[in-house]
């Protein structure tokens, strides 16, 4: 019973422990069909949501090339606008060119008849002026209207009569042992307004003068006077001065002479005083008295003459005034006559023969330095007291000029600087007419003006250079000249220079032409023999018999042609070192030859370049090397197809990893150079070999030498 109780329990527990292993069994089952089906749902999904994001994204795409399309449509819109705007303002500037064309024509056209009309006008100008000259040969004289300031030292001497100077005040006299004189002098101004005739080396000069004097003088004098108690008076005049400013109109009459620029002139003058003479006083005075009613004497101090004395008071000359005159001074023409042409940067001294405008043809200049000395007694002065003291009172009260003194002499004295404007009166003495040489540098063949030639002129005679190195932009030249015979040099580019004399012995334009012959030119082409293809290349052109280069005449890739005009004084040979070809060596026997040279290729595939060269130990490219890389690439240029390999070599000198760096480095210089020249890079190839394949022995220096080199592989 117990034991079926016991069964049965365990049978109840076991039931769903089954259930449950049952169950589980069938999850683990059904597990995976759920987890295929929750990732292909999500696969799914994904798959939609990809579908929506790339449907999205063409949209997008399609928006984006909407858009793009549009702004194409515009940007080709706007281009067609700008270039139908550029087309329009090209043919608004096509019109605008043409229209100033045609206007710089029309003022070309104006100018040069303008031009032509000043011309026959200056021809005409120069045969009148030969005419007036031509009739004036007769005549020589000139006449000379003048006006000359003048300016320097005038004095108007006074000399004192002998014996008494004149009456003093009542009860006095004066002490003559005392008295003195001393002439100061003073400025003196005049202007003559006059006439000049001047006929060959004779001058005559006349007119009227207006003169300015002002002079002063100091005197001394002592004058003593005793009053009616008795008392002496002594009066002292140590300081008086005494100024007289006196005018003149004159009328001089002057004869002389010129000699090259230098003149002088000698006559009279007779000159009447202005009623304007006059003169006034400064000064002291000392006072000293003896009075009976005291022992010693005493002084009353020292005085000033009256106030009024320093006005100016009136005096007297007598008329007329006869002077001795005489002047000698420079003809001032040559430095003061300039040219007159206000663009000239540099004024020049006019020169003989040459002709002024008018206004400045007519105008002279002298200078000079004059003295004129008065020979008559022109003191008028009546005779008056030079002190004046009343009874009752001991100071002066007035004094007077002491010209009023008995008699007193008066000469006139004026010396000074003058300076001269002439103004030639028209008409009578015309100008030297001017000679011209017509200068015209011609070519030999077309007979036209060279432009820019060069001339230079000198006077036959005296070897001096009248032009020097002048350069002519149309080729022609108005050299204004005097008489005389005169060597002229022509110069040219590409032209040989050449020399003529030409003479001027009339009055006029006398034409002078030279002719140049055009240096021949020397022309050389230079093509492959092979091809036919012509080649760029370096033509040395040398003196026979030397290394030196004299001209060197590249070729161009197009025709393989250059040309050069040569010194025609030296005999030359040709040299050709293209790389690739072999060298050529010629004769140029005639300057003018035109030469064709083919060029022979070198068959080899290996060339070295034997003129290349570094920098010791370092990849840096001599200078010296430079005609060499330029050979290189003038030969690949000349051959657009070929491709060549860069091989740099070295010798055993060093480590083998240090010489294989340095090779490669060498190497590859070459080709950044003919890359930055112009060749493509496609075409280029570099590598370094080191010190492995040498070509001579290590052993020497000429060896090493010879195996640091630098190879070109065609390839």
């Amino acid at each position: 019973m117990h034991i079926f109780v016991l069964l049965a329990f365990l049978f109840s527990l076991a039931m769903p422990m089954t259930a449950m292993t049952a169950s589980s069994a069938a999850a683990v089952a059904a597990a995976p069909n759920n987890k295929d089906k929750a990732k292909a749902k999500a696969q799914a999904q994904k798959e939609k949501e990809r579908a929506k994001k790339q449907k999205e994204k063409e949209k997008q795409q399609a928006a984006k090339q909407k858009e793009a399309d549009k702004k194409k449509a515009e940007a080709e819109k706007k281009r067609l606008q700008a270039e139908k705007e550029r087309a329009k303002a090209s043919a608004d500037r096509q019109k605008e060119n043409e229209k100033k064309d045609a206007e710089r024509q029309r003022l070309a056209e104006e100018r040069r008849k303008e031009a032509e009309k000043r011309e026959q006008e200056e021809l005409a100008r120069e045969a009148a002026v030969i005419r007036r000259w031509e009739r004036s040969q007769k005549e020589q004289a000139k006449h000379l209207f003048n006006i000359s300031p003048r300016i320097g030292y005038a004095a108007l001497m006074d000399k004192q009569g002998e014996g008494q100077w004149g009456a003093l005040s009542q009860g006095s006299q004066l002490n003559n042992d005392y008295a003195y004189r001393s002439l100061v002098g003073g400025p003196g101004a005049g202007l003559r307004v006059g006439y000049e005739l001047e006929y060959k080396h004779f001058r005559f000069e006349t007119g009227i003068d207006f003169d300015y004097f002002n002079s002063t003088s100091n005197y001394g004098f002592q004058m003593n006077r005793t009053d009616v108690a008795g008392a002496k008076y002594n009066y002292l005049f140590d300081k008086l001065q005494e100024t007289r400013n006196a005018g003149y109109v004159g009328i001089p009459l002057m004869f002389g002479a010129q000699f090259d620029k230098f003149y002088f002139l000698l006559g009279g003058k007779v000159s009447y005083g202005f009623p304007l003479g006059s003169y006034s006083q400064k000064g002291q005075y000392d006072i000293t008295v003896n009075d009976p009613a005291f022992l010693e004497p005493y002084g009353l101090g020292i005085f000033d003459i009256p106030a009024q004395n320093k006005d100016q008071h009136p005096i007297s000359f007598k008329q007329p005034d006869v002077r001795l005159c005489a002047e000698i001074g420079l003809d001032l023409d040559e430095w003061l006559h300039r040219d007159a042409d206000p663009k000239a940067k540099k004024k020049k001294k006019v020169k003989e023969g040459e002709r002024q405008p008018f206004g400045r043809e007519y105008i002279h200049y002298k200078m000079g330095l004059f003295a004129e000395y008065g020979v008559l007694n022109t003191n008028a002065t009546a005779a008056a007291r030079p002190v004046d003291v009343v009874t009752n009172d001991y100071q002066i009260q007035r004094t007077n000029t002491m010209l009023g003194m008995e008699g007193t002499k008066l000469n006139t004295l004026f010396v000074g600087v003058r300076f001269a404007i002439q103004f030639q009166i028209p008409g009578r003495t015309p100008e030297t007419p001017a000679s011209t040489a017509e200068i015209t540098v011609l070519d030999s063949k077309t007979n036209e003006p060279i432009p820019n030639a060069v001339v230079t002129i000198s006077d036959v005679q005296t070897e001096k250079a009248l032009v020097r190195n002048k350069r002519l932009p149309k080729g022609d030249l108005k050299q204004k000249s005097k008489f005389g015979n005169y060597s002229l040099l022509a110069t040219a580019e590409n032209y040989k220079p050449a020399t003529t004399i030409y003479t001027i012995d009339t009055f006029g334009r006398i034409p002078v032409e030279i002719r140049l012959v055009e240096k021949p030119v020397f022309r050389v082409t230079v093509s492959d023999k092979e091809t036919g293809l012509p080649l760029i290349a370096n033509v040395k052109v040398r003196k026979r018999g030397t290394s030196e280069d004299r001209y060197t005449l590249t070729t161009d890739s197009v025709s393989g042609g250059s040309s050069e005009r040569l010194a025609d004084t030296v005999s030359y040979s040709i040299h050709i070192d293209q790389f690739g070809y072999e060298p050529y060596n010629g004769i140029i026997s005639d300057l003018g030859d035109s030469l064709h040279i083919d060029l022979i290729p070198v068959k080899q595939e290996v060339i070295i370049l034997k003129n290349m060269f570094f920098a010791t130990n370092k990849t840096k490219i001599l200078p010296v090397s430079e005609a060499e890389l330029n050979g290189l690439y003038n030969f690949l240029e000349s051959h657009p197809d070929t491709r060549i390999k860069i091989v740099g070599h070295t010798d055993s000198v060093g480590k083998d990893e240090a010489n294989q760096k340095l090779s490669e480095g060498r190497a590859e210089a070459v080709m950044k150079d003919l890359i930055k020249r112009g060749i493509a890079p496609e075409r280029l190839e570099a590598e370094g070999r080191g010190e492995t394949e040498p070509i001579d022995t290590n052993d020497t220096e000429e060896g090493r030498q010879n195996n640091r080199r630098v190879e070109i592989h065609i390839l």
